[in-house]
């Protein structure tokens, strides 16, 4: 398992700094350009991995990708900074760092300022309650958030070097199997909010990159059945996560030429609400809302 996990983490890594180094150079708009930049990685990712079963975005690859594609901010459709000492065992908070994450760069790159703040404190304290405190500790990466807020590429690029410390520290500590868990979380977050948004404006380019999110579902099993200490919630989960799976693979004429394409144009609009009420459920007994 480890050396399957691990190559997918120093890929990321690679990812993150392609996408820094391109910030530096003189742009007219280096924001657009990094979020185009870890979008396009994903992709290739998936195309020359030895491995690619086991390949997994992080949650601001997702958010960017859905971005790009025209997800508008939605007030109050992300889970509740104030709902984060409600998570008890590693698993949970585990699950929710992901959700939180996938907050936390919803906000970032709809301007939410106030609300990327408090995502931070909460993704922060579920990294001390972890394990994984040294994703801030190694520098004042909270501080300087705090400070440049103002500044959306600053604040991007510190959101690259975030996702990259938490990358390299869970490789360093051979903890690949809580990245699965983590982007479990994240993957569901962004689906539902990338869902309730096509239900309730049917943005085409949208439902595109949902199918293309479903790729990844066989990955995520794969990973949360590696764990070390599975007990009945996580097998209840890989079920979960499984049934959603097998229905968006039993729509007739939605697998596409490849393992990684699917015609998005073969899902009706009863497949859509379908699929949005499973993950809805999913996210919703994650968060516990």
């Amino acid at each position: 398992m480890n050396n399957k996990v691990s190559s997918v983490l120093v890929i990321a890594t690679c990812f993150f700094a392609v996408s820094c180094g391109e910030a530096e150079a003189p742009d007219a708009n280096p924001v657009e350009d990094n979020k185009e930049a870890v979008v396009e990685e994903v992709e290739v990712s998936m195309e020359v991995s030895d491995e690619p079963e086991f390949i997994i975005p992080s949650a601001l690859q997702i958010s960017a990708m859905f971005n790009n594609s025209g997800l508008t901010y939605i007030d109050g459709i992300t889970n509740s900074p104030d709902k984060v000492s409600d998570y008890n065992s590693k698993f949970e908070k585990l699950l929710n760092f992901g959700v939180y994450s996938g907050d936390l760069f919803y906000c970032i790159l709809n301007d939410q300022t106030q609300m990327s703040i408090q995502y931070l404190k909460a993704v922060r304290q579920l990294a001390d309650e972890t394990g994984m405190a040294g994703i801030f500790n190694t520098g004042p990466l909270f501080e300087r958030f705090e400070s440049n807020i103002g500044n959306k590429d600053s604040v991007f690029n510190i959101m690259l070097e975030f996702q990259e410390k938490t990358d390299v520290l869970i490789a360093e500590n051979n903890e690949e199997h809580t990245a699965m868990v983590i982007f479990a979380g994240a993957w569901t977050e962004g689906m539902y909010i990338g869902l309730d948004a096509v239900k309730n404006t049917g943005n085409e380019n949208l439902k595109a990159r949902l199918a293309e999110q479903m790729s990844i579902v066989g990955n995520l099993i794969k990973g949360l059945q590696y764990q070390p200490n599975r007990n009945d919630a996580s097998i209840a989960y890989e079920a979960k996560y499984q049934a959603i799976l097998d229905y968006f693979m039993g729509i007739d004429g939605v697998k596409g030429a490849d393992e990684y394409s699917y015609d998005e144009t073969a899902l009706t609009d009863e497949d859509w609400k379908a699929l949005y009420e499973m993950v809805r459920d999913l996210r919703n007994e994650i968060t516990k809302s």
